[in-house]
C-alpha cells in the first residue's frame, strides 16, 4: 500500500505566486504530525484545525506518525491557505482520496473544525498562475464572487470537505466558475451624485472634467465648505468603467490586501486620514502588503487637508506619481506594486481655515509659509492642475439655491462622463496613452500648434521660468483641453443629428470609437458613424495654452519677503 502523496498548491509573496508541492508520508512509530518547508505559526497551526476537520467529516485521521514536507523549503509558507492542501494529501496517502485525480490540480482554502470551508485571501493571484499553468483549482465557495473575473479558467468551489472529496471522486457534478456574460453596471445613482450638488464652482467642474479626461493630477485650495471634497470623491463617477484587465488587475491587488470589492469594474477611490504612516502609504509590512498608492491603482488617490499629512509621506508620492509603481525593499524580500493612479488633493490657503477671508487673512507671512512649506515644492511640481475654489458670494449662493438647475452651466456629470470617455477614446487610439502618460520626446509628434505663434510660447516659458517638467505639463494640460473641447463639440454635433433623425434620446456616448446613444433602438446605434482620430484631435491654440497655464501658475502659494 503507497502510504504517501503529494498536492499541489501556492503560496502569495505580494502579487508574486509560487507553486508549492505538499507531501505527505505516513510512517510507523508513535501517532503525530510534524509540519516542516519553514512552515510559519499559522501553518503549523493546520495540523490541529485538518485534524478536527477530517474526523468532523466523517473521514478516518491516520493513526500512524504523519510527516507533511512544504517544498520547496527555502521559501516562507505564510497564511491559512494551507489547510485545504494538507487535508487532501493525508486523505490521499491514507487511500481515502484516488492519487490519479490529483494530477494537474491545486488547492487552496482554510478549513474550520468542522471541516467547512473558509475564504482564503490573496488567491486571485494564485488562480491566475494556476489557469496560466492550466491546471485545476479547487477553492471555497466564498471565494466565487472574484474567481468570475477569470476567464477560461478551471476553477470549482465547495462549501467544505466533503464536498472536495466528492468532486475528486466523481460523485459530485459541478461546473467551472464561468465570468458573466456582461459586467454589472457601475453607473451612480442620483443620491450618490456629488457632482451635480455642487453648487457653483464652475472652474473648479472644468478642472475637475480636465482631470478625469486626461489623467491628470489636481489639487484644490480653498476655505472650509467650498466643495473640494465633494468634487474630489465625484472624481471616480467621471471615469469610465475599468476594462476587463484592467478590473482584474485591481481586484488582484486587493485579494493581496485581504478584501474583496462589491463592484470590480468601478474605478477605485482611497481616502486615506492625514495621520496615515509612510507603510500603510506605500506598502510593506513583515509580508508584502499592498498600501494605499497600489489600493488606488486604476483610479483616484484622494488626500484631504494635504499639509496635515507627515511630509515624508507626501515625499514617497514623488516615484510612484513618475513611474506608476513602487519598489518596496525589505531586508526579507524585494517586490513592486503598480501604482498608477490619479492623485486628488485638497488643503486650505492658511492654517486659520474659516477664520480668515481672501483678503483679511489673520495669518501672518511665517505661519502662511511655515503651513505651506509642509507641502514640498517638487511634489507640487509634479501635480498637473492647481485650482482655487473660493466662497461663494451670498447672494449668487442664495441665488443658485433657489433655482438648482442654473448652476450647471458647464453641463451635468451624465454629459460630462460621455465627453471624458470620447476624450480618453481619442488619446488611446492616437498615442496609445492617456495624455497625462504622453512622455515629452513625443509631444512634438501628437500636437498641431495651429497657428501659434512660437514667440508666444518663448515669452510664457522665460516670464514663469518654465521647468522642463513644468512646460512638457503644460502641453499635456492643453492637449487634453483640446482634445475635451473637440470631445464636447462632436458628441453635441452628433446629438443633434440623431435628436432630428430619431427624436429625444438619452446622452451621446463612446464605445469602440463610435458614437453611440444610451437608449434608443438598434437602428439608430447603427446609423452612428465611425468618429475619425484625425476629426476630433483638437488644435492647441493660445486660448488652450493660457488655460493650461492657468492652471499651472500656483499664484494661491505666499511667500515671505
Amino acid at each position: 500500500m503507497d502510504r504517501r502523496a503529494s498536492v499541489l498548491s501556492r503560496s502569495a509573496l505580494g502579487l508574486e505566486t509560487h507553486l508549492v508541492h505538499v507531501e505527505c508520508h505516513l510512517a510507523g512509530g508513535l501517532p503525530g504530525t510534524t509540519i516542516v518547508g519553514l512552515a510559519e505559526g499559522a501553518v503549523k497551526e493546520a495540523r490541529d484545525r485538518v485534524k478536527s476537520a477530517i474526523r468532523s467529516s466523517g473521514f478516518n485521521y491516520p493513526t500512524s506518525h504523519i510527516t507533511l514536507n512544504l517544498a520547496p523549503s527555502h521559501l516562507s509558507k505564510t497564511g491559512t491557505g494551507f489547510d485545504l492542501p494538507i487535508a487532501i494529501a493525508i486523505l490521499a496517502a491514507s487511500n481515502q482520496v484516488p492519487g490519479n485525480t490529483l494530477a494537474g490540480t491545486e488547492f487552496i482554502g482554510e478549513l474550520g473544525l468542522f471541516g467547512e470551508l473558509r475564504r482564503a485571501t490573496n488567491v486571485l493571484s494564485s488562480a491566475i498562475a494556476c489557469t496560466q499553468s492550466r491546471h485545476r483549482l479547487f477553492l471555497p465557495e466564498a471565494n466565487q464572487h472574484e474567481m468570475q473575473l477569470i476567464p477560461n479558467g478551471q476553477i470549482y468551489t465547495a462549501k467544505n470537505l466533503v464536498e472536495i472529496v466528492e468532486q475528486l471522486c466523481d460523485k459530485r457534478q459541478t461546473k467551472a466558475i464561468q465570468r458573466p456574460k456582461s459586467p454589472a453596471s457601475c453607473e451612480a445613482s442620483p443620491h450618490s451624485n456629488k457632482f451635480d450638488q455642487v453648487i457653483g464652482q464652475e472652474l473648479a467642474k472644468r478642472a475637475l472634467s480636465v482631470a478625469a479626461a486626461g489623467g491628470h493630477h489636481m489639487l484644490m485650495v480653498g476655505p472650509p465648505g467650498t466643495g473640494k471634497t465633494m468634487l474630489a470623491e465625484s472624481l471616480v463617477d467621471l471615469l469610465p468603467n475599468l476594462t476587463e484587465g484592467q478590473a482584474l488587475e485591481v481586484a488582484t491587488i486587493y485579494s493581496a490586501a485581504g478584501s474583496v470589492r462589491q463592484h470590480h469594474y468601478k474605478p477605485p477611490l482611497r481616502r486615506p486620514h492625514h495621520s496615515a504612516s509612510s507603510v500603510a502609504m506605500s506598502g510593506g509590512g513583515q509580508t508584502p502588503s499592498p498600501g494605499e498608492v497600489t489600493l488606488a491603482h486604476r483610479g483616484v488617490l484622494f488626500l484631504d487637508e494635504l499639509p496635515h499629512f507627515k511630509p515624508s509621506v507626501l515625499d514617497l508620492l514623488r516615484e510612484p506619481i513618475e513611474t506608476g509603481e513602487i519598489v518596496i525593499a525589505r531586508a526579507r524580500y524585494r517586490t513592486t506594486f503598480p501604482s498608477r493612479f490619479q492623485l486628488v488633493a485638497a488643503m486650505n490657503p492658511c492654517p486659520a481655515g474659516r477664520s480668515c477671508k481672501e483678503h483679511t487673512c489673520r495669518c501672518s507671512a511665517s505661519q502662511v509659509q511655515r503651513y505651506q512649506s509642509r507641502v514640498s515644492g517638487p511634489l507640487l511640481d509634479r501635480i498637473d492642475l492647481h485650482v482655487l475654489v473660493p466662497e461663494l458670494d451670498q447672494e449668487l449662493m442664495l441665488t443658485i439655491a433657489a433655482n438648482p438647475k442654473s448652476s450647471h452651466t458647464g453641463g451635468s456629470l451624465i454629459q460630462i462622463k460621455a465627453a471624458v470617455a470620447l476624450a480618453q477614446d481619442i488619446q488611446i487610439r492616437r498615442q496609445g496613452c492617456l495624455n497625462s502618460q504622453l512622455l515629452g520626446a513625443d509631444l512634438s509628434q501628437h500636437i498641431d500648434i495651429g497657428n501659434l505663434d512660437s514667440q508666444f510660447v518663448a515669452s510664457i516659458t522665460q516670464r514663469f521660468e518654465l521647468s522642463l517638467r513644468s512646460y512638457h505639463k503644460l502641453w499635456r494640460v492643453a492637449l487634453t483641453l483640446a482634445d475635451l473641447d473637440g470631445a464636447m463639440a462632436q458628441l453635441q454635433r452628433s446629438e443633434e443629428a440623431i435628436e432630428q433623425s430619431a427624436g429625444p434620446s438619452s446622452p451621446v456616448g463612446v464605445l469602440n470609437g463610435q458614437t453611440v446613444v444610451q437608449g434608443g433602438d438598434m437602428a439608430d446605434r447603427q446609423r452612428a458613424k465611425p468618429i475619425s482620430v484625425k476629426a476630433l484631435t483638437g488644435v492647441v491654440d493660445q486660448a488652450h495654452l493660457m488655460e493650461a497655464l492657468s492652471f499651472r501658475a500656483m499664484s494661491w502659494i505666499r511667500y515671505t519677503s
